[in-house]
């Protein structure tokens, strides 16, 4: 059922109230900015010897009727249960004080109003830039290490829920959306005329296989966003509706990649991306000692780009994670016409606003691909990253936007 704010906040006083005692009360509430169909609310605690916050942030994620959804809402509500248990000094975001999975509300501690890492990097100088993505390296790394091994944790927590609620959802729907969506990226490239070499498919099955099974496993928000990650004292990640435990290089390959889904006004650069790397993998190699050779961790890292690359590829075309999940499911096949339409070469046509976007987004993507394997095949992977490096630029190239008779520009 949608919920009305008021709604929410009788539910959130309800829930707080059997769990910490008293009666608690919510006052001054104020709407905050959501994802997607969220309602996020942060209110005030008054006084109470049972609740030691002063402030709370109340979330409520409406039923869509996409099996997606509940499969996000679920998984959030066991990442805080995972993320909660950990120590206050491990622990990667806010504490889960309540919540309900029938009424589908979350009641999380609040961390103020900090800037997010979007608006931090947009008002930062260069020296700025450099130092908050060297920390998201340092915090990234220390949460993989943190949680590696704690695998059979997250999955006792998760199959209570499953197992307390089974009509909710289909947990497995997810996974089988993600891993498929490399594969219909490889064929929806080929459909348009952009042929993978062997490089490519090689490390693109490498890395979905890797989102099932695998030693560099930890926990992941695994969609990171600049909008849900916080900068003040330390970093800190919010909303998990994707999060779980899968290998740690798609969460490496998301920065690197400028945040796919995501557009900057100023992409990663190469700088930056060595910064952060170097921050993340000194934080690792403890736990995963082959990362603190350079060979193994480029591999971890081009492997992981392109999987994102091409499970991009797949969401931008079927219009979105809900829609790729059913496409997947229904077994439908590409329509040869709409994967030319999307990856037509600039200058045939008139791009819509919404094309121009998803086009420079899918850019930004390939193009931070093949910068960083152009920059890391040494030795006897030279031959082997270039060819990979060609493959990212000639994607980039089609999906860059002639300057001519256009304002939009890539």
């Amino acid at each position: 059922m949608n919920l009305e704010q008021q709604q929410v906040v009788d539910i959130a006083q309800d829930l707080l109230s059997r769990r910490f005692g008293g009666q608690q009360k919510l006052s001054e509430v104020e709407r905050l900015s959501g994802s997607g169909h969220a309602i996020v609310l942060r209110a005030r605690v008054s006084s109470s010897p049972f609740l030691q916050q002063r402030t709370v942030v109340l979330k409520h994620n409406p039923p869509t009727g996409q099996a997606i959804d509940d499969v996000a809402f679920i998984s959030e509500v066991v990442a805080y249960q995972f993320t909660t248990s950990l120590s206050e000094d491990t622990r990667p975001g806010p504490v889960l004080l309540a919540h309900d999975i029938e009424q589908r509300i979350l009641v999380l501690t609040d961390l103020g109003d900090s800037n997010t890492l979007s608006d931090t990097l947009a008002q930062a100088s260069d020296d700025e830039r450099m130092q908050i993505i060297r920390a998201l390296g340092t915090e990234l790394g220390q949460m993989h290490a943190d949680t590696a091994g704690r695998e059979p944790d997250f999955e006792a927590l998760l199959n209570r829920v499953v197992r307390n609620h089974p009509d909710k959802v289909n947990y497995q729907l997810r996974a089988d959306a993600l891993h498929n969506s490399i594969y219909l990226g490889i064929e929806i490239l080929e459909r348009a005329g952009l042929m993978p070499p062997e490089a490519v498919t090689h490390y693109a099955y490498a890395s979905a296989a890797t989102l099932l099974s695998g030693n560099e496993r930890a926990f992941t928000p695994f969609d990171l966003s600049p909008d849900n990650i916080i900068v003040s004292h330390r970093i800190s990640f919010l909303d998990y509706e994707w999060a779980g435990f899968r290998n740690v290089g798609f969460d490496v390959a998301c920065v690197i990649a400028g945040f796919p889904q995501f557009l900057f006004a100023r992409p990663i650069s190469n700088e930056e991306a060595d910064v952060f790397v170097h921050a993340w993998a000194r934080e690792v190699t403890d736990t995963w000692p082959r990362f603190g050779e350079s060979e193994e961790l480029n591999r971890l890292i081009v492997r992981s780009l392109i999987g994102w690359a091409l499970s991009s590829v797949a969401t931008m075309y079927t219009g979105g994670v809900e829609e790729l999940a059913s496409f997947a499911s229904e077994k439908r096949e590409i329509d040869k016409q709409t994967a030319n339409s999307l990856l037509r070469p600039s200058g045939l046509e008139p791009f819509s606003d919404d094309e121009m976007l998803v086009r420079r987004d899918l850019f930004e993507t390939f193009e931070a691909l093949h910068r960083f394997a152009v920059r890391r095949g040494r030795g006897s992977y030279t031959e082997e990253y270039q060819v990979i490096a060609d493959f990212g630029l000639q994607v980039a190239d089609r999906l860059r936007e002639n300057r001519l008779g256009s304002n939009h520009q890539i």
